[in-house]
């Protein structure tokens, strides 16, 4: 006959020696044991994974806003050139109004 106790089946046949038993229990608990240090060096590293990621974010947030700030000022230097020559048309069309103006005057009054 098997009972169970806590997820674990006995064997009710015999009556066991306390000595047996304190051995089984010593290796479960060395067994445990081994298993807790491994918890517990995984939950260190852990931990230290998580300040890393906080650094991580806090890296990342800051190079997100240098590169808008580096978008903003490519963005003033590419659209000077373009600026450059805007001025430039500007003042072609000007000087092509002021012929045909002078060229008109000049007609009427000679």
């Amino acid at each position: 006959m098997r009972k169970m106790k806590g997820g674990i089946e006995l064997e009710a046949t015999a009556p066991q020696s306390v000595a047996v038993c304190e051995e089984r229990h010593k290796a479960l608990g060395e067994y445990l044991g081994n298993d807790k240090a491994k918890l517990l060096k995984y939950d260190t590293e852990i931990k230290n994974v998580q300040e890393a990621i906080v650094v991580l974010t806090a890296i990342q947030a800051r190079h997100e806003t240098e590169i808008d700030d580096h978008e903003g000022r490519l963005r003033g230097i590419e659209s000077k050139p373009a600026k450059h020559w805007e001025n430039i048309v500007g003042q072609v069309i000007q000087l092509v109004i002021a012929a045909i103006a002078g060229a008109g005057i000049s007609k009427v009054w000679p």
